[in-house]
């Protein structure tokens, strides 16, 4: 079994698409032409796979972001002192 490197199944398949113009430094181009070229797919359909997993990989780290603010938010309300806050945050989840 051949390995991807983008194994993402788009929820975008089918639906219209629009043209971009992208800049990019060309060694990256041509690294990103060789990735598709290895994996028997071509440049466009990687980058929109690359994309959406970084947009997916956001959301989610925003969602963490959201949650340990308001867990700060708790903590603080539970009495906890900044500094314990600042450290049970810095040290051991960031």
């Amino acid at each position: 079994m051949k390995e991807k490197l983008c194994q993402l199944q788009t929820e975008y398949a089918g639906q219209p698409t629009t043209t971009v113009t992208l800049e990019m430094p060309a060694e990256l181009f041509e690294t990103v032409k060789k990735a598709a070229a290895l994996e028997g797919s071509d440049t466009t359909a990687l980058i929109n796979c690359f994309v959406q997993q970084g947009l997916l990989e956001s959301k989610a780290a925003a969602k963490r972001m959201e949650f340990a603010e308001h867990a700060k938010e708790v903590l603080k309300g539970q009495g906890i002192h900044q500094a314990t806050i600042d450290d049970i945050f810095h040290k051991f989840l960031f």
